[in-house]
């Protein structure tokens, strides 16, 4: 059934309401090309595709434990190119990660991959944008295919899932694991990344090499986002930053990925006190590993806030106002969302609502994590 208040405009609701009165034709046309979908209870092999953001993969990782219990003598692989991937290795729901993005056509390498596996069934996982996945595991000739119908396309689908409209993002693919299985959605949406000896050791050294006097409280810093719009100002970061510096002792690790370093470079060069730069110095299980040692992490709305969820420390964002606050906001307690009590606001107007957000506010809050 069709969510009318899913949709951002009236075009797009009308052309999910022409795919539904297609549904029949699809319907007819994926079994002719495919064959008949099968009981889930003889699935053997099954791929997971998707977003594949950092963000989006973490979002995955609390339920796929419950998911590889729900189907013991089913394998399950995984779309996630890198530096999502990372997050997922080692893993044991996991048999293998195809380290690349959703093909786009099915002459590439890629897409011939995919196709040799024979897979039973895929798990289109998206609560939004479904469409793409749920055409390329049509056309690998997947005749078991999971996912929504809320936006159309349910005659693409073979097992539709409920949702239940609006809920945090990784609170969807837990109900999905949960109806495909039968457990009851009641464990912890906590990202799992599970890290190796390695990764600590990695992490501690650089720690060391960082960090020599233990007694001052460490802060990680993450003030970029692939995402052009819908961050606070750095500006401000750099407010809250001076304000931090001249309340209590803490020492402030500006992070981001190696492209970043520029950038942070620049706001280390304007702060008024000494700051270290970790630019893509550690990967993402060992960053994990790292932030475990921080008091607490500071961050826009994106990957980094989730790794900083995998750690369990305390972390303040700012979340995307252009969506439902209830689905980019708060999933776990430990979580703190300072963006203004408003949603659904575009890019043009969202810098004017984040200067709504004061430097003197994060700070506050940051400075009762450091006590």
């Amino acid at each position: 059934m069709i969510i009318p208040e899913t949709f951002r405009s009236r075009k797009l609701l009308a052309a999910a309401r022409m795919t539904e009165l297609l549904a029949p034709l699809l319907r007819w046309v994926a079994r002719a090309r495919n064959g008949p979908s099968t009981p889930p209870q003889s699935w053997r092999k099954g791929l997971l595709l998707g977003a594949n953001h950092i963000g989006d993969i973490l979002y995955r990782t609390s339920s796929l434990q419950q998911l590889a219990e729900g189907f013991p003598e089913c394998r399950w692989d995984i779309l996630a190119p890198e530096p999502a991937a990372q997050v997922l290795e080692g893993n044991p729901a996991i048999r293998h990660i195809h380290r690349f993005d959703l093909p786009t056509s099915p002459k590439s390498a890629d897409f011939a991959r995919l196709q040799a596996e024979n897979y039973d069934v895929a798990i289109c996982y998206d609560s939004g944008s479904y469409t793409k996945p749920l055409l390329t595991a049509l056309k690998l000739g997947i005749p078991n295919r999971v996912g929504y119908s809320h936006k159309g396309w349910s005659g693409l689908v073979t097992h539709p899932m409920t949702i239940r409209y609006p809920q945090p993002f990784p609170s969807y693919f837990r109900d999905l694991v949960s109806e495909l299985t039968g457990q009851a959605p009641d464990w912890e949406l906590r990202p799992k990344v599970l890290l190796t000896p390695s990764d600590e050791a990695e992490a501690e050294a650089y720690f060391q090499t960082i960090h020599p006097d233990s007694s001052i409280p460490l802060v990680a810093c993450f003030v970029t986002t692939r995402q052009p719009t819908g961050v606070w100002p750095i500006e401000k970061f750099r407010e809250t930053l001076e304000l931090l510096h001249s309340s209590a002792p803490v020492h402030i690790i500006l992070c981001g990925a190696p492209g970043d370093v520029a950038q942070l470079n620049d706001l280390q060069f304007s702060l008024s006190f000494p700051t270290t730069v970790n630019a893509g110095r550690l990967g993402l299980r060992s960053l994990v590993a790292f932030l475990r040692k921080c008091r607490a992490v500071l961050s826009t709305d994106s990957g980094p806030r989730h790794l900083a969820n995998a750690a369990g420390v305390p972390v303040v964002y700012f979340r995307n106002l252009r969506s439902a606050k209830i689905e980019t906001g708060n999933y776990l307690t430990t979580e703190y969302d300072l963006a203004p009590d408003t949603e659904f606001i575009f890019p043009p107007a969202q810098s004017s609502y984040f200067m709504q957000t004061s430097a003197k506010q994060v700070h506050d809050l940051i400075l009762e994590f450091l006590s």
